[in-house]
């Protein structure tokens, strides 16, 4: 007789069945939930985390799948196992309420799995940051947007890549309307709610496969935001979105960062404040030689990588994910600092990278078997000098860090990286960099003209208006008059050449567009707020015939256009009275910096005497007690006052202090980390370490609870735009608004005529040569005080042009490598002006003396026509002496043709 099986039996098999049917469904859904969220973005709450190699878990990278043989079958009677993954999928994860969340590194199992499971490696990821620049990292107003050029090598451009991107908001946000977009080679990525106004928030984005090109590619942000509460123009001043440079970036894995040719330099990973970091490994005693050397491939590192903001320093070879080591020199010399195994057999000029290890970062060498083999090696860093990578890429690069432009041009703001757009908000804003001559005469001898191509809706009010903003000065405004609106391809604003100046350049134009609804100020209806204003790529910019004269002495020359180092006709000379490891690495970066603005290396002969009888420009370098009093009085120093605020740090390298609590120093450095989001403050330079002195230095600050609680939100999906509609898209744009516009009233144009009596005797196109010199956004007299961290100067010694000293000092040598530090980020180094440039450090600001006397520079051809500019432009400075001109001329006028007329014709009695 057959024996049934028992209850017992019939119920463990039942349940071993269940189990296993249960676990299998478990794994199909979850690969189909992987598979439909693939490109879904995560936001994740983040408290003020410190910069450090970015853990798979918060960044939801996808985890590696275990291979077959990794684990074993599991036995029939039993639920199936689950390997550990490495990180979180990045689709959504759904949990049953009462299961604990899974922990990385942990071992899934399901419920009769006993014994141990083997548990996988997480995958080691890290940040690509953003390289810094001269917009920093903060969009403000109601619209706002930054690109930059990102060098992906052919490996990166073969991953399934993922984008983080971290950022923290103003209170004054309304998170309802306002978004942040990722845009990569002007494809849309994603989109996300703005509502990190407590902690900063991190974004994960998925880049579509295809869309990274090897080579240069762009990274743009844009914000769109509207307040809470406030409908007025003056409350878009409050919207801000601070992107967190830590927080920031392309999520690779360790093993693609990594850069093994000379030609991917451009894909050096910055670090977390967006400087790249180079660590000049030297000899113990180098001489000029070596320093020389090192300095030409700093330079060409910082020009082929578009690195705005590179920081060098000395010392042994150093580890890390960010940054390069750099060796220069003979095949015996690297052997003895490094070793023979870093080097190898040389016979010939070589210039080779080594991938970074777990101890090393990636390490350039540049060496031969002799001193000459050596320079020879220097120029392989030449081979690749057209860029390669996607059209908006190169683009981007092109205008790294701003669009050179010369005279006599045209040039299509699409060409510098602006984008057509749509607005419904009350203030829209969008700006540009254009890099002038360093030899440029800026006077009001002629105007460039932005002709811009748009339009504005009907129904605005009087205060409508075009202003523009050149170097944060207001240099024009033109009211949108018409009551029915207007759509227009060549309005013209007129820009005095004055406000130009050799060097960088920033540009922003304005469009003030309130309504009448402005003033009931009905928050919720921005949703479905018309456009009031279009603004098309297809805007240019003409630049007229310039005047090509230098200036001397002029630092903002110097910061932002390199002169006169770029332009001399000699080699330049770098004086160094004190050659140690600091002043070493401050000189680097400060000539770095040189390189980058001017476009070109520039080649230095480094002395330890006083070229004082030099027929070429002197940058000299040193801490304060190095240089000869005597010397810097001739050159017309403070040399005084200096030694009065720096009294007491003088030759005092140490930067000890007294010992705090560790954890009192968490505290007060993750809660000053969120002062420096909210106040867009540089982070190469270094606020007060008391946490009460940096409150105090920065007023009006927005204090929230920094223990908010982490959340997960799912950002929108921007829908991409297909291949051939960006080409029309701002014809149509055009045409849309030109045929809804002329749809309406057409017999206003009477109340357009009484608007425009009302603003007779105001000019259409305000000349703003001295009217607005005074209205700066900001600016303060020089002031030395014991805050002082860096004095630059510059003058003339001699009485000779060619014989101009430009003096970097500060008290000691430590001070110098910190505070040069913060001088070279785009956001300061654009403040340098005048004959005397004094650095606070603590509050990343340069105070400037201005120049009293100023010496003209030939380095152009005397052709008639820029002799005649130059006059124009000089004339058009010295108002007193034009007029006394005129006078002058008209008196001699009358003169002689009263000694004509006098006995010309028929005398009468």
């Amino acid at each position: 007789m057959t024996r049934l099986p028992s209850h017992s039996a019939r119920h463990s098999r039942g349940f071993r069945a269940f189990a296993a049917a249960g676990a299998l469904a478990l794994v199909a859904s979850q690969a189909l939930a992987q598979a439909i969220f693939l490109t879904a973005p995560q936001e994740v709450s983040r408290i003020n985390r410190p910069p450090v190699v970015i853990d798979p878990a918060p960044v939801n990278t996808t985890p590696a799948r275990p291979q077959p043989a990794a684990a074993p079958a599991p036995a029939p009677a039993q639920a199936p196992q689950f390997p550990a993954a490495a990180t979180p999928a990045p689709a959504p994860q759904f949990p049953a309420p009462a299961v604990a969340p899974v922990m990385p590194g942990a071992v899934l199992q399901g419920p009769a799995a006993t014994g141990p499971r083997p548990i996988l490696k997480p995958r080691q990821t890290m940040l690509r940051h953003l390289a810094n620049n001269i917009q920093g990292y903060r969009l403000a107003g109601e619209i706002g947007s930054s690109e930059w050029p990102m060098y992906i090598t052919d490996r990166q451009a073969r991953r399934r890549l993922q984008f983080q991107l971290g950022y923290l908001s103003a209170v004054s946000v309304m998170p309802e309307y306002s978004r942040l977009t990722l845009s990569i080679n002007d494809q849309p990525v994603g989109a996300t709610p703005l509502t990190a106004v407590q902690s900063v928030k991190t974004v994960v984005f998925d880049i579509p496969a295809g869309l990274l090109r090897p080579g240069f590619n762009s990274v743009r942000i844009t914000a769109e935001q509207r307040h809470r509460v406030d409908c007025s123009i003056e409350a878009t001043q409050e919207l801000w979105t601070q992107i967190d440079p830590t927080q920031t970036g392309l999520i690779l894995d360790e093993s693609d960062a990594a850069i093994d040719a000379i030609s991917d330099l451009g894909a050096l990973p910055a670090d977390e404040q967006g400087a790249l970091p180079l660590r000049a490994v030297m000899p113990a005693n180098p001489t000029t030689r070596d320093i020389e050397r090192m300095l030409r491939v700093v330079q060409l590192i910082s020009i082929i990588g578009r690195f705005e903001q590179p920081v060098v320093d000395t010392g042994a070879i150093a580890g890390g994910l960010y940054g390069a080591n750099l060796l220069v020199g003979t095949a015996a010399e690297l052997a003895a600092i490094a070793g023979p195994q870093m080097v190898g057999l040389v016979t010939k000029p070589r210039a080779f990278v080594l991938p970074l290890t777990p101890g090393r970062r990636t390490t350039i060498v540049v060496t031969g078997a002799d001193a000459q083999q050596v320079d020879e090696a220097i120029k392989q860093f030449l081979v690749a000098t057209k860029p390669k990578g996607a059209a908006a890429g190169l683009r981007a690069a092109a205008a790294f860090p701003g669009y050179r432009v010369e005279g006599g041009q045209r040039l299509r703001l699409a060409d510098i990286g602006v984008r057509s757009a749509e607005f419904d908000g009350r203030l829209f804003r969008t700006a540009f960099n254009i890099i002038m001559p360093s030899d440029f005469y800026p006077a009001d001898y002629g105007r460039a003209t932005v002709r811009v191509a748009g339009g504005y809706s009907p129904g605005l009010t009087s205060k409508a208006q075009l202003v523009m903003y050149v170097n944060e000065r207001t240099a024009v405004s033109l009211p949108l008059l018409k009551s029915t609106g207007e759509v227009f391809k060549d309005n013209p604003l007129p820009v005095p050449l004055g406000f130009l100046r050799p060097g960088l350049n920033r540009i922003e134009v304005e469009a003030h567009v309130p309504t009448p609804s402005d003033e009931s100020c009905d928050t919720l209806a921005a949703k479905d707020a018309p456009n009031r204003f279009l603004f098309l790529d297809s805007t240019e910019i003409e630049i007229p015939p310039i005047a090509r004269v230098g200036r001397l002495p002029d630092l903002a020359v110097t910061a932002t256009g390199g002169f006169p180092f770029a332009g001399s006709q000699r080699r330049s000379k770098l004086f160094m009275p004190r050659i140690d490891p600091k002043t070493i690495g401050a000189a680097a970066t400060f000539v770095a910096h040189l390189a980058v603005v001017a476009g070109r290396p520039i080649d230095f002969e480094i002395t330890q005497t006083p070229p004082l009888k030099a027929k070429s420009p002197t940058l000299a370098v040193a801490p304060f007690d190095a240089l000869d009093p005597d010397l810097m009085k001739k050159l017309d120093m403070p040399v005084d006052d200096l030694m009065r605020v720096w009294r007491e740090k003088i030759g005092v390298e140490s930067r000890g202090g007294a010992e705090v609590d560790d954890s009192a120093v968490a505290v007060d450095a993750a809660t000053r980390n969120r002062l420096v989001l909210q106040n867009n403050f540089p982070m190469a330079c270094h606020p007060p370490h008391s946490l009460g002195g940096f409150r105090a230095m920065l007023q009006n600050i927005d204090r929230f609870a920094t223990g908010a609680t982490e959340e997960e939100e799912v950002a929108e999906d921007a829908p991409a735009a297909p291949a051939g509609e960006e080409e029309e898209a701002s014809s149509d744009l055009f045409q849309e608004w030109d045929a809804r516009l002329r749809n309406e009233n057409r017999l206003s144009w009477l109340f357009d005529f009484a608007r425009g009596v009302g603003q007779w005797g105001k000019a259409k196109f305000t000349d703003a040569g001295d009217l607005f010199r005074g209205f700066e956004r900001g600016g303060s007299p020089a002031e030395m005080s014991s805050e002082t961290s860096l004095a630059l100067g510059q003058n003339i010694l001699g009485g000779a042009n060619e014989n101009v000293w430009t003096i970097l000092t500060a008290p000691n040598a430590d001070a110098l490598a910190d505070s040069v530090a913060c001088l070279v980020d785009p956001r300061v180094s654009r403040q340098i002006a005048g004959r005397l440039s004094l650095l606070d450090i603590s509050k990343a600001k340069i105070d400037a003396i201005p120049v009293s006397n100023t010496h003209f520079v030939i380095t152009q051809p005397l052709s008639v026509g820029n002799a005649r500019l130059i006059a124009a432009g000089w004339l058009s400075l010295h108002s007193l002496y034009y007029v006394g001109a005129a006078l002058v001329f008209g008196l001699l006028l009358a003169v002689t043709t009263r000694l004509f007329v006098k006995n010309v014709g028929r005398r009468t009695p």
